[in-house]
């Protein structure tokens, strides 16, 4: 039943605090200032860091992005990445080309390079055909999902660029008078916590 009380009167609280403002203060406060300046996209210094910027150049440029954070050591990290999908990609093709050849040539009644091995058959040649052709292709995904994530990275980084980190972690409950529209007071308590 107390937590009841509790919520009621810090519910009660911050809605006088909503009602606190006179009416000839509440229009300005809701003044909307629209005469910003357009910064221009290559300007990369007056508005650092920008998370669309870091995210557009990303797209433009895998780590394009992580340099625009200035995370210069995560670039070979991408490349790594990328150059590791090239090469799984490269893998996967050259045996599946190898494995089609050869069960075009074992069907043909021809030799080939597997002749007379344990996968001499057709049913072994076109299940390793399919399974390379299949890890090509999840190759590919995984190339197009690696560039979704570095610039989704690149984004999220600019944002933790902002982000303050102040050593003041505190809350503190304090007495304090709302006054309202009327004139009259309201006794409510004030809690102030900053991270």
């Amino acid at each position: 039943m107390r937590k009841w009380y509790f919520l009621i009167l810090l519910f009660g609280a911050f809605a006088l605090n909503g009602w606190a403002q006179s009416p000839s203060d509440s229009l300005d406060t809701f003044v909307i200032d629209t005469t910003e300046e357009k910064v221009p996209f290559f300007d990369f210094k007056s508005d650092y860091p920008n998370p669309n910027k870091a995210a557009i150049l990303s797209f433009a440029l895998p780590g394009a992005g992580q340099a625009y954070n200035k995370r210069w050591w995560k670039l070979p990290l991408v490349y790594g990445a990328f150059a590791g999908m090239f090469y799984a990609i490269d893998f996967n093709q050259d045996l599946y080309r190898r494995f089609r050849d050869a069960l075009q040539l074992n069907l043909a009644g021809e030799e080939h390079e597997f002749s007379e091995t344990v996968i001499d058959s057709p049913t072994a040649l076109r299940g390793l055909r399919d399974q390379y052709d299949r890890n090509t292709q999840l190759s590919y995904i995984g190339t197009v999902l690696l560039y979704g994530i570095v610039a989704v990275e690149a984004f999220v980084d600019a944002h933790l660029l902002q982000f303050d980190i102040d050593e003041d972690l505190s809350m503190q409950i304090a007495p304090q008078v709302v006054p309202l529209p009327d004139e009259f007071g309201s006794a409510g308590v004030a809690v102030i916590i900053r991270f």
